[in-house]
Order: C-alpha cells, then structure tokens, then sequence
C-alpha cells in the first residue's frame, strides 16, 4: 500500500469506528462510550495534521486544515470539560446498562484501531483504553455498573481536555511556523 493512500485508509476507517462506537453507546445508554468515541475523534483530529503536512498540498488549503482541527479540538475540549462537570454534578438515578452490547461494540472498535496501528501506527493509546471498558463491564465483583459508568466517562472526559489542549498546542505551533 503506498504511503500516501495510508492515512486516507486510516481516516475511513476511525470514521466508521466512531460512528459504531457512538451507536453502541446511544443503545447500550452508557455514557462511557459515548465518551471513548470522543477519544477516536481526537486520534483522527491529530491524523489530519499529519495529512496537511502531506507534499503537494497547496499552503492554504493547509493552513485552512490546521484551523479546523484547531476549532474542532477547542469544541472537543469544552464539551470535555461540561461532560466532567455535569458527571460530577448530577444525582442521577439508576439506569440500566445494555453491557454486553456495550463489550461487543468496544470489542469490534479495539479490532478496528489495531488494524489502523498495524496500518499506520495510529491509535495504539486509544485501542489500551478499549481494554478499560472491556474488563471494566466483564469484571463481576463490581455490581454497580452505573458507577463504573460514570468513573469510566469521567476518566475519558479527563483525557480528551489533556490530548484536545496538547492537539491544539501542537496546531498552533505548526500554523505559526508556516
């Protein structure tokens, strides 16, 4: 496979792990998927930087590209940062978690993230964070799922706002060097 189509191939494939991840979590009602989908997001974010920095790009079609993923990575860090303070905040009351749906869902998006690794040596941190919420659901001391639920979005929530603030630092020193 050439170098160039790489990424590409990559990118279509993030796109569609988090369009699945995003769907088991509206159906399975966890809250955690919902935020390990934003943790892909981010990986693919920090994917089109480096197809930006691609030969043969015209200059302001690259700057055009590390402003969005600058705006989008800002998007991300303030919807991180009202996920932490509304998880933190609310009493909710109980809720039931489809958690086989839940492990089948991350199970298929871990398979999918270390193709893309084996691909383009991407997404290897996020595919050890899918581990997390495979063992996290299937370990049966913990009877409290709702709880995991929470700590586990809480937890993804954290480092979206640390890896959305680093991406958008690393946007802007790059824009600032062109």
């Amino acid at each position: 496979m050439k170098e160039s189509v790489k990424p590409l191939v990559v990118l279509s494939i993030s796109l569609f792990l988090i369009f699945l991840q995003t769907a088991g979590a509206f159906y399975s009602k966890s809250f955690a998927l919902f935020a390990y989908a934003g943790l892909i997001i981010l990986d693919a974010f920090s994917l089109l930087l480096k197809l930006a920095n691609l030969n043969g790009t015209d200059e302001g079609f690259r700057k055009a590209q590390f402003i969005s993923v600058i705006l989008n990575a800002s998007v991300l860090f303030i919807l991180a940062l009202i996920m932490i303070s509304r998880t933190l905040n609310a009493i909710t009351l109980p809720k039931i978690i489809n958690i086989s749906l839940a492990e089948i869902t991350t199970s298929i998006v871990f398979a999918g993230l270390v193709i893309c690794f084996f691909i383009y040596g991407q997404f290897i941190f996020t595919a050890l964070m899918s581990l997390l919420i495979i063992t996290g659901f299937s370990v049966p001391v913990l009877k409290k799922t709702v709880l995991l639920d929470s700590y586990l979005s809480i937890f993804f929530a954290v480092l979206i706002t640390i890896n959305s603030a680093l991406l958008i630092k690393n946007s802007l020193k790059i824009l600032k060097n062109k």
